[in-house]
């Protein structure tokens, strides 16, 4: 297929970015839209007005084809990516009916400690395969509208996605994807929504809410003509059914076999294991969904924090690294980073537990909190941000160990900004023992979009041939022996500081240091 070009748009929490790919994997062109705002109109609520999300992806859309300069009949096929969870309800005519209530949201959560007062959250892992939170999506925040806004339930037709709103924005056509339905509400063994799941939620009586299920390397729809006018994509280019971003990521990476396995090292990390077998945690340790690629199923371990604690250092401690580095006009991460190789392994003796914001994987212990441990007077700061880069490769290591069931592994993919640091990326190979792998290109979860698009239209026969042409490697970085022994003898002592800490936190937490004022 000559001058071929494939469009995939990654709806982020707060940004859109569209991308333009060629059949070779090669990034023509990538922008993003300003930021869409989460609004919390009570204490722990988080909402998106869905109008500002539809103008965020048109306007990405638009600046994307204004800095490729592709003709857009070129383009054949658009897809999507987008964050999971939440509850966008769209009356008859398509019309929000409320805004968004977004996967950060917190107003359900009575619900879950209720459920497990009752013994449910057990039953309901085991049928959806998932650790509930909050935020998650119908099978917790219904039950919230059922008794707080009923009248959102009744006035509404349908419930989206993130990505399936955009999708409907552009096409006009209403469906969601495996991966996106299976995030708690899916049978497995039927691959259609599980009538017993939601008996035992209590949400039966709203299941026409849910949208038909088609496989994201489907074609779902087409560019409408309204659509094309406020874009500048073709009337009629097809539109495939899009899937979660997680997915979207860990395929982008090149992640489409049993055994895969890839780590996101964002704000939170997002750790992934590819299986043929939807095969539930006997343990109830790691969520499991289903991948954007056939017969495949996707295991998931999701940290609160990853490079987030890195974010935090660097926004409390290292002025004087800010200013060195716009004196030398580069990164303050690069500064971060030079220093960082002046420290041997294990810091000195300083180890770090990255739980500034609780944790929920591979354990759940909202109480939790970052904590350095071994600090010396003799101690320089650089130790202290050495200690935060291998306390989340430590991190990272769980939460693989958790899904793998000692399963060996041979090599990870890393995405996200950490992979950007060719230190943390050496840190995390040594630390597992296993090769990592950087894949080239700046966002993942659109080339993974892009890539469902080419097989959905035939320019690729499957996800295999798709992946060895659209994905590369950027650099791998191999595990170095002497290293890897170090690090083993630091995990040990990582996990049973986690173990000493229990407690503590729970006593800090009782007391409730944190409230306290003046």
């Amino acid at each position: 297929m000559k001058e071929t070009y494939l469009f995939g748009i990654d709806c982020g929490t707060t940004t859109t970015k569209a991308a333009l790919f060629d059949l070779k994997g090669r990034e023509i062109a990538i922008a993003s839209s300003k930021e869409v705002k989460v609004r919390h109109p009570e204490p722990s609520w988080a909402e998106q007005d869905m109008e500002d999300v539809r103008q965020a992806a048109m306007t990405a859309i638009c600046k994307c084809l204004d800095k490729a300069r592709v003709e857009p009949l070129k383009i054949a096929c658009v897809s999507l990516s987008g964050h999971g969870g939440g509850v966008w309800l769209v009356d008859k005519s398509g019309k929000p009916v409320r805004p968004a209530i977004i996967w950060l949201d917190g107003r359900a959560g009575d619900y879950i400690t209720q459920w497990k007062e009752q013994g449910l959250l057990e039953q309901l892992y085991d049928l959806s395969g998932w650790n509930l939170f909050a935020g998650m999506g119908p099978v917790t925040i219904f039950p919230w509208l059922m008794d707080h806004e009923p009248e959102s339930l009744e006035k509404a037709s349908k419930n989206l996605t993130s990505k399936d709103w955009v999708k409907f924005c552009l096409t006009g056509e209403i469906s969601t994807d495996p991966s996106m339905a299976s995030v708690g509400l899916v049978d497995f063994q039927s691959q259609d929504y599980s009538e017993d799941l939601l008996s035992l939620a209590g949400i039966t009586s709203y299941k026409h809410l849910l949208p038909p299920i088609v496989p994201a390397w489907n074609v779902a729809g087409f560019i409408t003509k309204e659509a094309a006018e406020k874009t500048g994509l073709k009337e009629g280019t097809p539109v495939t059914s899009g899937a979660f971003d997680g997915a979207c990521s860990t395929l982008g990476a090149g992640c489409y076999r049993s055994g895969d396995a890839c780590s996101n090292i964002a704000t939170a990390g997002v750790h992934v294991v590819l299986s043929e077998k939807p095969d539930i945690d006997p343990e109830r340790i790691y969520s499991l969904m289903c991948h954007c690629v056939p017969g495949i199923y996707y295991r998931t371990s999701m940290t609160m924090l990853a490079a987030g604690n890195l974010d935090w250092a660097e926004r409390e401690l290292c002025e004087k690294e800010r200013i060195e580095a716009e004196e030398s006009g580069i990164s303050v991460y690069d500064v971060i980073n030079k220093k960082i190789r002046e420290i041997p392994v294990g810091s000195g003796g300083v180890l770090y537990l990255p739980f500034l914001q609780g944790e929920r994987a591979p354990f759940v212990k909202p109480e939790a909190r970052g904590t350095f441990f071994g600090l010396g007077d003799w101690h320089k700061k650089s130790c202290l941000l050495r200690a935060i880069f291998e306390g989340v490769a430590f991190s990272t290591r769980h939460n693989l160990e958790a899904m793998l069931k000692n399963k060996s592994l041979n090599s990870l993919y890393v995405t996200g900004g950490g992979s950007k640091s060719p230190e943390w990326t050496q840190i995390i190979a040594d630390c597992l023992n296993a090769k990592v792998v950087v894949p080239v290109g700046s966002d993942s979860g659109s080339r993974g979009a892009a890539i469902n698009a080419g097989v959905a239209v035939g320019a690729f026969e499957s996800h295999k041939e798709a992946v060895q042409a659209m994905v590369h490697r950027e650099r791998e970085d191999a595990p170095e022996k002497e290293n890897v022994d170090k690090y083993n003898k630091l995990f040990g002592i990582y996990k049973s500081l986690i173990q000493a800490m229990w407690p503590i936190w729970e006593k800090s937490s009782s007391v409730g240091v944190e409230a306290w004022s003046k």
